[in-house]
């Protein structure tokens, strides 16, 4: 028997009953309620309730109440279809099936058995996001299917994928940025529901393609990330330069075990350059399934310019291996507080550059330039400018200058004076030793000398007390 023959049939033998059609919408894995209500409040309490639906070309009984307020459930499974009892009083007798699924769409019957009969007819419609193949894997082919089920071909079918509305469901080449949280928004008769699903696409989650872009400085230490997506082991790793016949730098260390993100733990110059990270995935149905990551390492340092002679201006550039996405720069310095607290201010914007005009000791300290692309800031370089270096590059003044030549020169002076004096010491010695005789009348001649000095003085001096006496 056909369901339009079931339908005639129930019409025919509820006399004087009401048959209505109604359709619902919802989406797979809800709620959904299948409305029946009595709108001329003519059946108070109803003695019986039926709810059953078409399976073929039979009729399966979903739901029942029976006179007697017995009411009928399946014995094996939990049930996921109900009918409140306690809103019959409000002549609410709408069906409520939790965790829809396709299988549930199809044609259903309300049968209200009171002082009338009531039936009426609701076709549920279920809508499901699904995707051919199942398991997507990068680089692979994939289309995404709205599923509504049953079918009708008087809907409208929008896609939206993260919550931008997209026109395009089938791809060639799938990547990591076509997956998320995929949305079939289907529209009939006034009324529109929304069904969602996750795409997930195997392969390497991070970086997404092979756009990124690293930086790191000179000195720093730098991951490079190659995440394989959950469940998904790759067999094989490795690592490689692309585009360069340069060899891995030397403090590259390879993952170990199933991670594949490599360290680099000391960034030199020449470091610079694309990153290969690969792997053959194992645990799919295409076993040994390829994929590979490409990344660039931009190196970043501040280099420093100054005049030959050490006390003329100096300039610090921000120096990237590679500018092409820097939109702008800006210049900032670092200075620390108590409790190492650090108070960044800036200085300069939008100039690759920062002159110092004249260097003083109070420019000494952490100097940063912070660059900046379409997406924001991208990163930092520091540059330690030495307190010493600071003061050597000091220009002097004029009246500095004169006291340290002045100084200079009487210290020179006392220097060879003394050196001088003990030059002649030196050389009078040396004379005396070669002739002993000499040494011993030259020693006898100065005593004599110095005893007359004596004696002289002594015969000049007048006595004291006695005028007319004189001392001899």
């Amino acid at each position: 028997m056909t369901p339009f023959m079931i339908v005639l049939g129930l019409a025919l033998v509820f006399e004087g009953g009401q048959c209505q059609e109604r359709e619902v919408l919802v989406a797979h894995g809800s709620v959904a309620v299948l409305p029946c209500v009595d709108e001329y409040s003519t059946l108070s309490y109803p003695t019986a309730v039926y709810w059953s639906r078409v399976i073929g070309d039979s009729l399966k009984t979903v739901w029942r109440r029976e006179k007697s307020g017995l009411e009928f459930r399946p014995v094996r499974d939990q049930p996921r279809a109900t009918c409140p009892v306690p809103n019959f009083g409000k002549g609410d007798y709408s069906l409520h099936i939790a965790g829809t699924t396709i299988e549930d769409g199809g044609k259903y019957f309300c049968e209200v058995e009171g002082k009338t009969r009531m039936v009426k007819v609701i076709v549920l419609r279920v809508i499901r996001v699904s995707f051919s193949p199942a398991v997507v894997v990068e680089g692979s082919s994939t289309e995404a299917m709205c599923d509504v089920s049953p079918t009708t071909p008087f809907v409208r079918v929008n896609w939206k994928r993260n919550g931008h509305f997209i026109s395009r469901t089938s791809f060639s080449s799938v990547s990591q940025r076509d997956a998320g949280i995929w949305t079939c928004q289907v529209s009939r008769n006034g009324v529109a529901v929304e069904a969602t699903a996750d795409l997930q696409v195997k392969g390497i989650a991070t970086p997404q393609d092979d756009s990124s872009v690293l930086y790191a400085t000179v000195g720093s230490s730098v991951s490079l990330p190659c995440l394989f997506t959950d469940g998904l082991i790759p067999n094989t790793v490795t690592w490689n330069r692309t585009e360069s016949p340069r060899p891995l730098p030397a403090t590259f260390e390879l993952p170990l075990g199933s991670a594949a993100s490599a360290t680099i733990q000391r960034v030199e110059d020449g470091d610079e350059g694309m990153y290969t990270c690969s792997g053959r995935m194992k645990g799919l149905e295409r076993e040994g399934i390829k994929v590979q990551r490409r990344m660039e390492l931009v190196v970043t340092r501040v280099l420093s310019s100054s005049a030959s002679s050490g006390n003329g201006p100096m300039t610090l550039t921000c120096h990237l291996s590679n500018s092409d996405n820097i939109t702008s720069y800006e210049w900032l310095r670092v200075t620390y507080g108590p409790n190492d607290t650090q108070m960044v201010t800036s200085v300069q914007n939008n100039t690759k550059s920062f002159r110092i005009q004249q260097v003083t000791e109070k420019h000494a300290g952490e100097w940063m330039c912070r660059y900046y692309g379409i997406q924001g800031a991208l990163g930092n370089v520091t540059y330690q400018f030495n307190i010493m270096g600071a003061l050597k590059n000091e220009k002097s003044s004029p009246g500095n200058k004169t006291a340290m030549v002045m100084g200079l020169g009487f210290l020179f002076l006392v220097v060879f004076l003394v050196l001088f004096q003990m030059y002649r010491n030196y050389r009078r010695k040396k004379m005396i030793l070669l002739y002993p005789a000499m040494e011993t009348i030259v020693h006898q001649t100065t005593t004599e000398r110095e005893q007359r000095q004596r004696s002289k003085a002594k015969m000049t001096e007048p006595c004291v007390g006695d005028p007319k006496s004189v001392c001899v």
